[in-house]
């Protein structure tokens, strides 16, 4: 399960990690990745961890919360708001597993990208995209 400490990664000291932010990461889409990741565990999906982060979060620093200065994703994109985490996932198992059980997606309150845009890793989200599909397009 990701820490709160491993979400925030090395941005801990950023202006940009709020208080509003920290309580977005904290009570909506931290616990909503837990009951996902809890359901999936049980049902035999091993999560690991990526080399580069020491945790399940993907990429190489930008996986988790993003300050509003990283060049990646729009300004106040929900990564730069605490409310979404790319998840660590180089063989596609859990894109895979994710699109075979949307119905426990959305008991859980997870979107995700559709797996053909998050070639390697998972996008999990705890607000709806505007679209409004539990999977969507980036």
């Amino acid at each position: 399960m990701i820490t709160l400490d491993e979400y925030v990664g090395p941005w801990a000291n950023s202006p940009d990690w709020t208080d509003e932010r920290r309580a977005n990461a904290h009570a909506l889409l931290l616990p909503a990745t837990w009951a996902l990741e809890k359901i999936m565990r049980e049902a035999g999906i091993v999560f690991r961890d990526n080399p580069a982060t020491g945790s399940g979060i993907s990429g190489q620093t930008f996986g988790g919360f993003r300050p509003q200065s990283c060049p990646i994703g729009a300004p106040h994109s929900n990564h730069k708001e605490g409310l979404a985490v790319d998840r660590y996932d180089p063989a596609g198992e859990i894109d895979a597993w994710c699109m075979s059980n949307q119905h426990e997606l959305e008991r859980c309150g997870i979107w995700i990208e559709h797996p053909s845009a998050t070639l390697h890793w998972s996008h999990w989200q705890c607000v709806s995209p505007k679209s409004g599909r539990r999977v969507f397009l980036p």
